[in-house]
């Protein structure tokens, strides 16, 4: 009787921890998926929240350079190294011809009142899928506008005090990140610059 006792409660216990090991198998299995789906949102959010801040920087430029009384200004976008954040700078040309903030710093071998506009987690590039951004402040994208007439300066006939770079004109911006990607495009002749989800 004691060994047709102890049998049944082995088997029992046996059967317990098959139970135990499925629905410990199941939470980690619903966790995973969760922290996976998260991770996504996030990365979604990030990518967004660069497009839309890329585009603000893009608006800016526009609307400095066609204030009554300023001069010529650009705009520069770039990585900080490789992997690294997203940065925008606005700029403006003094009477004497020099770039520098508006505090007054100059450009030269200073990298001031940047602005974050991207996470290292987003892609942006010219084309879908690329992440051809430039790493270096001195290589940045450089966007420029014509005051007189508020399109895009592309270095052909009276610009602004440069060329934006011509990729940008050609090909707009791609943004990536999570599950999200968005286009910006670049309208050369009105200056208009618009956000899509693709």
């Amino acid at each position: 009787m004691k060994t047709g006792l102890k049998s049944k409660f082995s088997k029992n216990n046996k059967g317990y921890s098959l139970v135990e090991l499925i629905v410990v198998i199941a939470i980690i299995a619903v966790l995973g998926v969760g922290a996976t789906w998260s991770i996504i949102l996030v990365f979604s959010a990030n990518a967004k929240t660069c497009a839309n801040d890329i585009v603000g920087a893009i608006s800016e430029c526009k609307i400095e350079t066609m204030s009554k009384g300023q001069g010529s200004v650009k705009l520069k976008i770039y990585r900080d190294g490789a992997g690294g954040t997203i940065y925008s700078e606005l700029l403006f040309k003094d009477a004497s011809g020099d770039w520098s903030f508006k505090n007054g710093t100059p450009e030269t071998g200073y990298a001031g009142e940047r602005e974050k506009v991207g996470a290292s987690r987003c892609s942006v590039g010219t084309s879908d899928g690329a992440d051809d951004i430039p790493t270096s402040r001195d290589t940045a994208w450089e966007i420029y506008f014509n005051r007189s007439t508020g399109s895009f300066a592309d270095g052909t006939g009276v610009t602004s005090g440069g060329a934006t770079t011509q990729a940008l004109l050609d090909n707009g911006i791609w943004v990536m990140g999570g599950s999200k990607n968005y286009y910006i495009k670049l309208e050369k002749l009105t200056g208009k610059t618009t956000k899509e989800l693709q």
